[in-house]
């Protein structure tokens, strides 16, 4: 018969390597859950991006062009120096049909993409989580 100290030695080694394999497989779900928001956030901003560079993504400057009108408006404050601000109006440019168009599709393309790796993460979550339920 195997002695005492032998049998908690082998109960010892079996129960690391159940602890280590539960562990290697947290760890790759967390790398392909990781992976998988990493898509999504890319296409995200892959989206805005693209919608920027389409719409032109105007800065706000301070040089006014002609044809703005810029009124100062003082905002109440709790103390007693005034801060004021700068409201400018513009006027509104009119763009073509063929950009509104273009504009249209590639932001109907990009959140189809977003839309379809979402749904994907998704179902593959909900399916890991009935593999690691049974």
């Amino acid at each position: 018969m195997k002695s005492r100290k032998e049998q908690l030695e082998q109960s010892n080694a079996k129960y690391k390597e159940l602890l280590e394999d539960q562990f290697e497989s947290i760890k790759n779900n967390f790398q392909d859950t990781g992976k998988k928001a990493l898509w999504v956030g890319g296409a995200l901003l892959l989206a805005y991006g693209v919608t920027k560079l389409i719409t032109g993504g105007e800065k706000d400057e301070e040089v006014t062009e002609e044809g703005q009108i810029i009124e100062i408006i003082p905002e109440p404050s709790t103390n007693k120096k005034v801060k004021l601000r700068k409201v400018v109006e513009r006027e509104h440019k009119e763009e073509s049909a063929v950009v509104s168009a273009l504009k249209h599709q590639a932001i109907v393309f990009v959140l189809g993409l977003a839309a379809k790796k979402l749904g994907d993460f998704l179902s593959e979550l909900g399916e890991k989580e009935e593999e690691s339920d049974s």
